[in-house]
């Protein structure tokens, strides 16, 4: 791989490209951009291209370095990924060994992170700064991943800070982040931005159908992650079409004040512990919300759920444009109380409320 199967971000790549066949590479690199446009995989390939034995401009995918690069087992490449408190581990002087593995699958598979309480420890960040300061064993350069860093705590961000103010001449940090606003101003002053933007729905429809899945099914996936390609392939599991149903049962029976069916649809979607099906769940209602109002508002060609469209027509036959507006903020409202770790059940009940409300006619 190289950085030619990275979409849509030519002027990123070839910003870096620059960097690497001019040596003038910064010592600290701030990769940012909404989520699914390729930042964790530039960041692969980054790193790869800066100690390639035999490239000029990018990775060669062939030496010894970039195999162990990719593979996450160069001694001189670290990496640093958020994790749950559960899984943490305090007071070694090693970094643990299941990183690499929760790293690999993250890496490849583009899988999110839990939204609550998942952060980078100090102990990890302090690790990073003292290997960081060594020189390199086998290649030119020590490179730092710190991915997901937002997720710093401030602890650890302003133990970081004193080796960026100080770097050593042969180590190169890399942090990727879809939230830089939330890192340490200190941190972000430090680092060259490297921006990565949101692709094009043919980009997106482009990638999903080279991995073989269906022109009808890519547009969908397009349509729901709206240029991320992390959002579009949460279409290709087998609970998407199963969240879906249950999406329009919650907002068909709330219209119609079937209250049996609230408990139902909690009892389907489960507690704290499946707090990214719960997620899911509230977008995707956010979703057919939107549609509903672009329908309003004559923009039918707009609409992410293009295949039901007769539902929504259904749905906006009784439902009232200001109520729509409500149950819409009521979502906003519900996933920043689901990231305070608010019990799912008191999440939903206000915004099946606003449903119940929301009927322009008696049913």
């Amino acid at each position: 791989m190289s950085f030619e199967h990275i979409r849509g971000q030519k002027r990123a790549i070839a910003q870096v490209q620059a960097w690497l066949k001019t040596r003038r590479l910064p010592h600290a690199i701030l990769i940012c951009g909404p989520a699914g446009t390729g930042k964790r995989r530039l960041a692969i390939e980054l790193a790869k291209a800066i100690n390639c034995r035999e490239g000029i401009g990018e990775a060669c995918d062939r030496c010894v370095s970039c195999h162990k690069i990719e593979t996450l087992i160069h001694p001189d490449v670290l990496a640093l990924l958020p994790k749950p408190p559960r899984q943490r581990t305090r007071g070694d002087s090693r970094l643990p060994e299941g990183l690499r593995k929760a790293l690999l699958e993250y890496v490849e598979e583009g899988g999110s992170l839990p939204r609550v309480s998942a952060n980078i420890p100090r102990d990890h960040i302090r690790i990073l700064q003292r290997e960081m300061s060594y020189s390199p064993l086998e290649a030119t350069h020590k490179i730092g991943l710190i991915f997901e860093a937002e997720c710093m705590s401030s602890a650890g961000a302003n133990s970081l800070l004193k080796i960026l103010e100080e770097p050593p001449g042969n180590a190169i940090f890399i942090l990727v982040s879809p939230a830089p606003h939330r890192l340490l101003p200190t941190i972000c002053s430090r680092c060259q931005r490297l921006p990565l933007g949101r692709l094009s729905r043919e980009e997106v429809i482009n990638s999903l159908q080279s991995k073989g899945l269906e022109p009808h099914r890519a547009e969908l996936a397009a349509r729901i992650g709206a240029g991320s390609l992390q959002r579009s392939a949460q279409v290709i599991s087998e609970d998407f079409d199963q969240t879906r149903d249950q999406v329009e049962k919650f907002l068909w029976d709330g219209l119609n004040r079937k209250d049996e069916s609230y408990w139902t649809v909690l009892d389907r979607l489960g507690t704290r512990e499946n707090r990214e099906r719960i997620e899911s769940f509230l977008e995707i209602s956010g979703l057919y919300l939107r549609d509903l109002l672009l329908l309003v508002y004559g923009r039918e060609k707009e609409i992410v759920h293009f295949d039901r469209l007769d539902f929504l027509l259904k749905l906006q036959s009784i439902f009232d444009l200001h109520r729509i507006e409500a149950a819409a903020m009521e979502i906003d409202r519900s996933l920043e109380s689901l990231a305070r770790n608010v019990n799912s059940s008191l999440v939903l009940v206000d915004l099946w409320r606003q449903l119940r409300n929301g009927s322009s006619t008696e049913i």
